[in-house]
């Protein structure tokens, strides 16, 4: 009996010792702390040169295998649709109104409403896809812009500094986000930096050459970051595609978003519409 006990509590010494010495191990890869988030976003707004420029970026952007988050102005898009078609599912396609025009700018609401859609369906006609991410020309919004969206089927806006807003339960919610210019920082500024729990913007526009961008890239993927497009940030397909759009118009809908699965669908009555 007694060998029996003292066999028992040398067990139990050997596996309270060996959980010791491997337990820090266990915690330390049970807390890996996750990746920063980027996401990449490049705007088309100059025809010249686009094709080959979107084509170019696109290149790069599969070489190193990065999503990202390309918006284009409609009237480029319209013009040249190999600006939308030349990017893989990877990359989700925004619209920035139809003339690129400052909507601030425009009084009449109407108006407003037409470059909104007009810019989207050119961009949705180009791709033959339904695109549902927006950012705003200049970054320049006013209290009108949730209804516009709304009524546009968009779902995400991207014209902030600090910050992005999401179509959820009938209302746009902001949540945060670092939005940083690219012309005024090096890759090693965002190598270099903290952590943020916000996901982090990098903007570029197609006035940057591809071989600059390739070169910033290549030295952005060195560090420890998850690139991640508008649609994995909000966690919804923004980008729908191989739907072969031909109208000219997009319909004025609403969307709301099933709590529980985030399953969109379509109503026809304008459930918010702040700023009317």
């Amino acid at each position: 009996m007694k060998l029996k006990l003292v066999a028992t509590i040398i067990t139990v010494l050997i596996i309270a010792v060996g959980f010791v010495m491997i337990s820090p191990l266990l915690f330390r890869y049970g807390n890996v702390e996750a990746k920063q988030k980027v996401m990449l976003s490049f705007d088309v707004l100059q025809s010249d040169g686009a094709v080959e420029w979107c084509g170019n970026l696109s290149s790069i952007l599969n070489a190193y295998d990065m999503s990202a988050t390309v918006f284009v102005v409609g009237r480029v898009a319209e013009q040249y649709p190999e600006t939308v078609l030349s990017f893989s599912d990877k990359v989700d396609i925004g619209s920035e109104t139809y003339g690129y025009s400052n909507l601030t700018s425009i009084s009449d609401y109407s108006m407003k409403l037409e470059e909104v859609q007009k810019g989207k369906a050119a961009v949705d006609i180009a791709g033959h896809l339904n695109s549902r991410v927006f950012r705003a020309p200049y970054g320049a919004t006013d209290q009108d812009i949730y209804s516009l969206l709304s009524r546009s089927g968009i779902l995400a806006d991207f014209s902030y500094n600090n910050q992005y807003n999401f179509y959820q339960n009938g209302q746009f919610i902001k949540f945060d986000a670092t939005v940083v210019e690219a012309r005024g920082y090096s890759p090693d500024f965002f190598l270099q930096g903290n952590r943020r729990s916000e996901p982090l913007i990098i903007d570029f526009d197609n006035t940057y050459s591809a071989a600059s961008i390739g070169s910033f890239l290549s030295d952005l993927r060195k560090g420890d970051f998850e690139f991640v497009n508008a649609s994995q940030i909000v966690g919804l397909t923004l980008t729908q595609r191989s739907l072969g759009i031909t109208q000219t118009e997009v319909p004025e809908v609403d969307f709301q978003i099933d709590e529980n699965d985030l399953r969109i669908h379509r109503v026809y009555s304008l459930a918010f519409t702040e700023g009317r």
